[in-house]
């Protein structure tokens, strides 16, 4: 038995090097300096807005939207970039559990799992999972505005530096113009994540997550210069080498290795008279991602879930009905990213070889920076098993606030995974 584990967890690291080998050496294709992640940053070339430049002796104009433009172009870039590091992957817990009994291991009768959730209950002694799971998500809208449609509204320098814009002094009214710049955005993201769980005994699983990520992202900018000044007429865009246009545009892709995830869960409460079964789970997320190409989030992340589940039946070989909760906190190596996450749901065996699941996912942020700080969606999704101890998934999530940080209208997941 132990040389078969062996044999097992042997094959298993050699797949996963050759995945994290075979991601590194995609080839990306990029906008500019910087990756996909300042791709609106750079925007109108990365240092503001410069309008044409004056006439021989005349005034210049050129510079007064540039740190303007270059504040609030970063702004939206930086909160953008958050809000693609908001994934709730498919559950890595296995749609089987074992219990060794006079040695030989009994599969339990209950439903298939969870879809994204964790249940309480640990594979088993000996025992190794492995699953995979394809995620697609094309973000449609931004703090409820929609991604194709977004605008900022840039206002002047303070030319003169007395601390308002606009009159006294003659001629300063072109203060009072401003720049609207309508963007266009596309965003896209494609997850493969690989997950291994093996069961060190019967009540502790571990496990590792191997996220490889593809971004996509496009940018379409058209800047407007809005004249509110009433006599003079001080700002245009023009073809003179040295000012930007009107349009600029930006984007490419990106695949590569996300963050990997090591977790750890050990359920110290089961088959308990009126209680539910419990676990704890702990968590590593690492920043094996690379940032600038928003394949991670630059941080390292510490999880820990108290899970709670229960099954339900007439007998305890009928038990099709599984409540689940799970609550906990993730702390960051940035402190406004530190969370509050949870989720309740229930999954049942509506058949001998199919569940249904539905969670309800929230996470908040009690130090966060007011975007994308609560969110809350729903997950729906089925499970069937068409023979031995493999597992086929297929569900979807969707946003209940979609006015909070960056989000997709729906989110697609299928996942495979084999208990051997």
């Amino acid at each position: 038995m132990r040389k078969k584990t062996r044999l097992l967890l042997h094959r298993l690291k050699v797949v996963l090097m050759l995945l994290a080998v075979a991601a590194i050496g995609v080839s990306p294709k990029l906008a500019g300096a910087g990756g996909l992640q300042d791709t609106i940053k750079n925007l109108y070339g990365g240092d503001g807005i410069l309008l044409a430049p004056p006439p021989p002796g005349g005034f210049s104009h050129a510079p007064h939207f540039q740190a303007a433009s270059l504040q609030g172009l970063d702004r939206l870039s930086g909160a953008l970039s958050s809000g693609l590091g908001v994934l709730a992957l498919s559950s890595s817990v296995t749609g089987f559990t074992f219990d060794i009994e006079r040695g030989v291991p009994v599969r339990t009768t209950e439903s298939l799992g969870p879809l994204l959730a964790e249940r309480a209950p640990t594979l088993g002694a000996r025992k190794l999972n492995v699953a995979f799971s394809y995620t697609h998500l094309d973000f449609k809208r931004f703090e409820g505005s929609r991604l194709n449609d977004l605008t900022l509204t840039l206002g002047h320098d303070d030319s003169n530096a007395d601390g308002r814009l606009g009159p006294p002094p003659p001629f300063f009214d072109f203060e009072l113009d401003q720049i609207r710049v309508d963007l266009d955005l596309k965003i896209k993201q494609d997850v493969f994540a690989f997950f291994a769980t093996y069961g060190l005994t019967r009540s502790w699983d571990v496990g590792v997550v191997l996220p490889i990520v593809r971004n996509r992202l496009r940018a379409v900018a058209n800047a407007t210069i809005i004249d509110n000044s009433p006599t003079t007429n001080a700002h245009f865009f023009d073809t003179v080498p040295g000012s930007d246009q009107p349009r600029s545009t930006g984007g490419g892709e990106k695949t590569g290795i996300g963050d990997v995830i090591v977790r750890s869960k050990y359920n110290f409460l089961r088959n308990y008279e009126s209680w539910p079964d419990l676990s704890v789970l702990g968590q590593i997320k690492l920043p094996t991602g690379d940032q600038d190409n928003l394949l991670g989030t630059g941080e390292t992340n510490f999880l820990a879930l108290l899970i709670a589940s229960r099954s339900f039946g007439p007998g305890s070989e009928t038990r099709w009905l599984t409540p689940h909760l799970n609550l906990g906190f993730e702390w960051s190596t940035r402190s406004e990213e530190n969370n509050l996450r949870y989720i309740v749901g229930v999954d049942a065996r509506v058949l001998p070889n199919l569940s249904l699941a539905t969670d309800l996912l929230g996470r908040w942020r009690p130090q966060g920076n007011g975007i994308g700080d609560s969110i809350l969606d729903i997950a729906l999704g089925a499970k069937w098993n068409p023979v031995g101890t493999f597992l086929v998934n297929a569900g979807v999530q969707l946003p209940l606030n979609r006015n909070e940080g960056l989000r997709a209208n729906i989110i697609w997941m299928v996942g495979l995974e084999y208990t051997f």
